[in-house]
């Protein structure tokens, strides 16, 4: 099966936003392995910081039908594209399977985001338990 990592962030209730992203994943595709919440800046607006966090799971969903699900999630959720408050972000971190070994550092390091990166690295390197 294929592992996906998505990043989650919200800066508008983010705590309670990201805890609805945590929800809705695991009820779509559970168990789920989550990392801690953090606090990052918003890069490149001027709005409220944001929390973040990385969600893993197991699925054989294909990558578009994933993309779509994470888009229909965020407008549940309340996000709204034209406002400088997101209420709900969830993006595809990492794609690949356990049998072909982790995935690098190099691999990790293409991560855009690099606040995502140190947790997924430390979500990863668990990778026989599953939580939530």
């Amino acid at each position: 099966m294929t592992v996906y990592v998505l990043g989650i962030g919200s800066n508008e209730n983010a705590e309670y936003q990201c805890r609805r992203m945590i929800s809705a994943i695991d009820e779509a595709f559970g168990p789920i392995k989550v990392s801690e919440l953090v606090v990052t800046r918003a890069v490149g607006i001027n709005a409220p910081d944001y929390v973040n966090g990385v969600v893993c799971f197991e699925s054989d969903i294909n990558i578009e039908a994933l993309k779509q699900w994470c888009k229909s999630i965020e407008g549940q959720l309340g996000r709204d594209r034209s406002r400088g408050l997101c209420a709900a972000d969830i993006d595809l971190l990492l794609v690949f399977d356990w049998t072909e070994g982790q995935p690098t550092d190099e691999i990790i390091d293409q991560i855009n985001e690099s606040w995502f990166r140190p947790l997924v690295v430390d979500l990863l390197s668990h990778h026989d338990v599953w939580v939530f």
